[in-house]
């Protein structure tokens, strides 16, 4: 009698990890598919219709649209019920998984192409060019895969900070500060504006063309005071300087400032000024180009970085977190 009751329940325990291997085998699936349908949707909206419209979603839109995002998924995950499959889904590691292996695709994608301007990247011909691969990070498809990932991130996130008691700093800034860096990117491309702009020696010039081919009128004038450039000996530049006058349009307050290669002068909080290229046709330069890059959210995302790092160093030097487990 008793190796019959002993045979049975051995029996029992082997067919409920059977059945608990497999439901967990088919929700991996089921999750995995569940993910591909945006990913899939967004290949087709990418082919027929371009690349993803970020200047609809310009400040304050962004801002509001963000709130709500995140508000959502805290709806989902207020009661902690991981029964829904919508919570499931957010926060199963097999979401992690392949939201991880998307994003990595996206960015090999990214380094393998050269990415061009929204102009150029429209003039590709091909599959490859219908699919925004050379202008990726404003693709539908790419947009898909950091909607996912973030939202994946920000749901294991709040999750966290409400199951974790100890060294709860640790994972925050961790969790916050890579959703911060990567949110910043991701919500802030709709404000980022660059431009590029003519400077010569002898007028002032505050038109310049976005690479989108439209033109914006800076609130500044620029006028090139100097320039100097350093040669090979094969005739190929090797460095070059651009002293430039800037005088602001509405208190008349002017300033030099001097430019050179990979250098950039930040002239206003989130605005960067770069020299890119000059006048190469005659003996000496008459003007040079200068990139204009507003870029308000790059703060943002320091922030974030700022915050993983910290929270990098905090494991470091914490150590390892120490579970208990109750029989």
């Amino acid at each position: 009698m008793k190796i019959d009751c002993f045979y049975y329940f051995c029996t029992q325990i082997h067919r409920n990890n059977f059945l608990k291997t497999y439901n967990d085998t088919k929700m991996a699936k089921n999750i995995y598919l569940i993910l591909l349908y945006p990913i899939m949707a967004a290949v087709i909206v990418q082919y027929f219709a371009g690349n993803f419209p970020f200047h609809f979603f310009e400040f304050p839109l962004n801002i509001i649209l963000g709130a709500i995002w995140i508000y959502s998924v805290y709806i989902l995950l207020r009661k902690n019920n991981c029964t829904n499959n919508i919570t499931r889904v957010l926060v199963s590691p097999e979401t992690t998984a392949f939201s991880l292996f998307l994003f990595v695709c996206g960015t090999l994608v990214i380094g393998m192409f050269p990415q061009l301007s929204a102009i150029e990247a429209e003039q590709k011909e091909g599959i490859l060019g219908q699919l925004g691969f050379y202008n990726f990070m404003s693709s539908w498809i790419f947009v898909s895969i950091l909607f996912i990932l973030l939202s994946h991130l920000a749901a294991i996130t709040i999750r966290g900070f409400k199951t974790r008691k100890k060294k709860r700093w640790r994972f925050l800034l961790n969790h916050v500060g890579v959703w911060l860096a990567l949110a910043g990117g991701f919500l802030g491309s709709s404000d980022v504006v660059t431009a590029r702009i003519p400077v010569f020696f002898d007028t002032e010039n505050n038109e310049a063309l976005t690479m989108e081919g439209k033109r914006l009128f800076l609130d500044y004038n620029m006028q090139l005071m100097d320039f100097h450039a350093e040669y090979y000996p094969n005739g190929m530049p090797k460095s070059y300087v651009a002293n430039v006058n800037i005088s602001d349009r509405q208190n008349g307050e002017s300033s030099q400032i001097s430019l050179e290669v990979n250098h950039p002068y930040e002239y206003k909080i989130g605005e960067d000024i770069y020299l890119v290229s000059y006048d190469t046709h005659g003996e000496k330069p008459q003007y040079c180009i200068l990139q204009i890059v507003h870029q308000p959210w790059k703060y943002i995302q320091l922030i974030g970085i700022i915050m993983t790092i910290a929270g990098a160093a905090g494991m470091f030097i914490g150590g390892p977190q120490k579970h208990t487990f109750k029989k």
